[in-house]
């Protein structure tokens, strides 16, 4: 555990260094800032419904797989392309345990980014409907579809150096536009993921959700069982690819 806990605080430290972290933070509070002019001079009632309908997606939809995709695509991936990833792997450790610790180290690094912003165009709506639910709920969808989108990305990110670009196809292509064509697709969606969770803890929000919901049920364990499937999945193909792949 001490070498697991050393690696993922150790790697948090590179990724959210630098002009990354300024760049990442910024993009993280657009949906503040949209939020505090979409509710701004609204009844209660009227900022709740403009909160569901541009900030809660933006954050969901665009800066959260954003975030994911640079830090998520790092995590191993820099470490591989800079050949330090033979400083970890030929140590008497278990790649999985390198796998696992890296993953949670882009999961970590993403959520703090893009809770941050979360959270303040979530205080921005209580300030003004007096709605503060909505606060506990985006920090709980946000970090389980982050931990979906990182263990993708981290993965992505070992196999190939064009990570980024395939992931942005993934996320405007495939998310953004495939999945919202085609209801039956939603289920493979990891944004969509963490919105039933949102959906779940303030129910009043579907309403407002229904098309980025599609077809999909609400519900909190169902959406947290689905990331960490995701994320053991990961975690063992990582292992293994460690383990085969010429990392020295």
């Amino acid at each position: 555990m001490k070498v697991f806990l050393t690696i993922v605080r150790n790697s948090v430290r590179q990724l959210v260094g630098g002009k990354r972290l300024i760049a990442l933070g910024l993009l993280a509070l657009v949906p503040a800032v949209v939020t505090a002019a979409v509710t701004s001079n609204t009844s209660r009632a009227g900022a709740f419904r403009n909160f569901h309908d541009a900030p809660v997606a933006m954050v969901f939809i665009i800066v959260l797989p954003i975030v994911a995709l640079i830090l998520g695509t790092a995590s191993l991936g820099d470490e591989r392309r800079d050949q330090t990833l033979s400083f970890l792997v030929l140590r008497p450790i278990r790649r999985e345990t390198v796998a696992a610790a890296k993953v949670s180290a882009a999961w970590l690094a993403s959520w703090i980014v893009v809770a941050s912003g979360a959270t303040l165009a979530a205080v921005a709506l209580g300030v003004t409907s007096q709605r503060w639910e909505p606060l506990g709920a985006i920090l709980v969808g946000t970090a389980i579809s982050t931990l979906g989108y990182v263990a993708v990305f981290t993965l992505l990110g070992y196999l190939t150096g064009r990570a980024v670009l395939a992931g942005l196809a993934y996320v405007f292509i495939w998310e953004s536009g495939v999945t919202f064509a085609a209801d039956s697709l939603a289920n493979v969606s990891l944004f969509r993921i963490g919105l039933t969770a949102y959906t779940a803890l303030v129910p009043d929000s579907a309403v407002f959700l229904r098309e980025p919901l599609a077809a999909l049920e609400p519900g909190v364990w169902g959406a947290l069982a689905k990331v960490l499937v995701i994320g053991g999945i990961t975690i063992g193909a990582a292992g293994f690819l460690l383990r085969r792949r010429d990392v020295v």
